[in-house]
């Protein structure tokens, strides 16, 4: 089965959602995007269909072993069955536990995405990870499950708050660097983010239908990632700003600053220039960096992880590298990182 991604405005999304071939449909919302958008998109009318609404905790706050247990048991209880649809209704983070919750529900059910965020709508409703968090890190507990459908509806953009662009930034600056067509749409005289958002989104969809589960061309979207989600943890980023200083510190480190001119110009591009490093003029994390590496997925061997770098725009390369060589290389550039800046 192939993801169908289908630009919808409110409307044409509960018509497509009418036409789903069940006769339950499981809604599972962040809790405030249900109560921003419950008027204009009434999921718990949908006609001749019973309705299983629930809410659910907003962000990373979803991700929990214990919110995981406590949806299953609700969705059980309510006498659910193998043909039953849920849609998730959210974002990034929303979407990652609802597919969680389709791929482990009676071995695994349909399941569609209404991304309401820019970093869900570019990357995280496409590709068919799911996953939840656990104390040793991110997204280290999950499955491999498609989505049916991912209805792309760009007017969510418009009532998003600074902070949620911003961190829908950080995956797109990404994608320009894997993709010279999505860089060319980045840079040019006026960019359209709406024209972007698709573009970004027909990439990774694409790329991910080529290797659904990561053995070769999708280790590609890991750009950023592995110090990314150290930064994240140590700092409580927003995902997409840590893949952006993720990528800044991989190139400053691994690539002697090579490419750091263009990641400016993409950064200036979307107003986010002027941020400071979440480490500026305090002691580089190394420790608490390595520790959180070790855990990371891109770990290769016990001692050895896989970086992504960039080769040249819209081509990368894999370096990998052995824990202890990260460490010294860390802590002999500690000083310089303390002082960097884009």
């Amino acid at each position: 089965m192939k993801t169908k991604i289908i630009k919808a405005n409110f409307e044409k999304i509960l018509s497509e959602i009418e036409s789903l071939e069940t006769d339950t449909l499981i809604i599972l919302a962040d809790q405030k995007v249900w109560e921003l958008y419950k008027e204009k998109l009434p999921l718990d009318q949908i006609k001749d269909k019973r309705i299983i609404l629930r809410t659910n905790p907003s962000g990373e706050d979803v991700k929990t072993f214990e919110e995981f247990a406590s949806c299953s048991e609700f969705l059980l209880d309510k006498g659910v069955h193998r043909k039953c649809h849920i849609v998730a209704f959210g974002g990034g983070s929303l979407s990652d536990f609802a597919g969680y919750i389709a791929a482990s529900l009676l071995r695994g059910i349909d399941w569609s995405i209404i991304p309401t965020t820019l970093l869900s709508m570019i990357d995280a409703s496409i590709g068919g990870k799911t996953a939840i968090n656990s104390k040793a890190g991110k997204n280290l507990i999950g499955a491999f499950h498609k989505p049916q459908n991912v209805w792309l509806n760009v007017d969510f953009v418009d009532s998003l708050p600074e902070d949620e662009l911003v961190n829908g930034y950080g995956e797109l600056i990404k994608y320009a660097f894997l993709d010279e067509r999505i860089s060319k749409s980045l840079l040019a005289k006026k960019f359209d983010l709406n024209e972007i958002i698709f573009e970004c989104a027909d990439f990774k969809l694409n790329l991910t239908e080529k290797d659904f589960k990561e053995a070769g061309l999708r280790k590609s979207l890991n750009l950023g990632h592995t110090l990314g989600h150290a930064l994240e943890k140590i700092y409580s980023l927003p995902h997409g700003e840590a893949v952006f200083w993720g990528i800044a510190l991989a190139l400053e480190v691994f690539q002697e600053g090579e490419f750091l001119d263009q990641l400016k110009k993409y950064a200036k591009k979307l107003g986010i220039h002027e941020k400071p490093v979440p480490w500026y003029k305090k002691t580089f994390p190394t420790e608490k960096i390595i520790d959180y590496v070790k855990k990371d997925k891109k770990m290769i061997s016990s001692s050895v992880v896989e970086f992504v770098l960039v080769e040249k725009v819209g081509k990368i390369k894999y370096q990998s590298v052995e824990i202890s060589e990260l460490e010294r290389l860390l802590e002999s550039m500690k000083d310089k990182l303390s002082d960097f800046t884009l």
